[in-house]
């Protein structure tokens, strides 16, 4: 059998080279690329055939990362599966990256142990999630059903009201990026941000960025 061709695209070299080092153990694995930078992988992708891709979800404040890079990989290469990587792992990061096309997730708190069984199964149309995430993500699917038929209080976590291109706005917001800023990491106008920015304001029921803070903490306490 051919070995599974990997990618990966993280922005710091420590957990590419650590990555590279561990997976270059196993025969039925073989990186493909690694890159530094969204621009670079969209530039290799091209000549490169990749089975999968292992994402990390944030990136620098001027590259294309989150929800629009999946969007726009899985466009231009439709056959590549994508595994996301990511330290941010709560239940609304992960329902979004699954919701907007990604084929599994791996939390940079799981062991390197995880990796390569993680790769396979999205190798082989398996979306992959740890045991635990599963679990959270199937209780609260059976709490929103609950929920809507007014039987259950539920506390979802607040970002998924929000569109995902909202989510996408408030993440960068939260880490101190500006509209103008958000503007050009999406490739999107100043006044379009804006919009998205208010319209998750108003979802959110606060009317100022302290607010913003405010209700975010509250949803970070709030346990699924």
């Amino acid at each position: 059998m051919k070995p599974i061709r990997v990618a990966l695209l993280d922005d710091h070299e420590v957990v590419r080279q650590g990555l590279i080092h561990y997976l270059n153990k196993f025969p039925d694995i073989e990186i493909v690329g690694d890159f530094e930078s969204s621009h670079e992988l969209m530039q290799a992708a091209g000549s490169t055939s990749i089975d999968v891709l292992l994402l990390d979800f944030v990136l620098g404040h001027k590259e294309l990362d989150g929800v629009s890079l999946i969007r726009s990989f899985r466009t231009r290469f439709p056959n590549c599966r994508i595994l996301v990587l990511s330290a941010h792992d709560t239940l609304a990061n992960v329902s979004l990256i699954l919701r907007v096309g990604a084929h599994g997730f791996i939390s940079k708190n799981e062991g390197l142990s995880n990796f390569p069984k993680a790769i396979r199964q999205v190798a082989s149309n398996v979306t992959y999630l740890s045991s635990e995430m599963s679990y959270k993500l199937s209780e609260t699917n059976y709490k929103n059903k609950l929920s809507s038929k007014g039987s259950y209080d539920n506390a979802h976590p607040l970002l998924s009201t929000l569109s995902a291109r909202e989510q996408e706005v408030i993440r960068c917001f939260l880490t101190g990026m500006t509209i103008s800023e958000i503007a050009a990491k999406f490739n999107r106008s100043v006044k379009t941000i804006s919009t998205q920015k208010n319209s998750a304001f108003r979802k959110l029921g606060v009317s100022s960025n302290n607010g913003l803070f405010k209700v975010m903490k509250r949803a970070k306490q709030v346990k699924p």
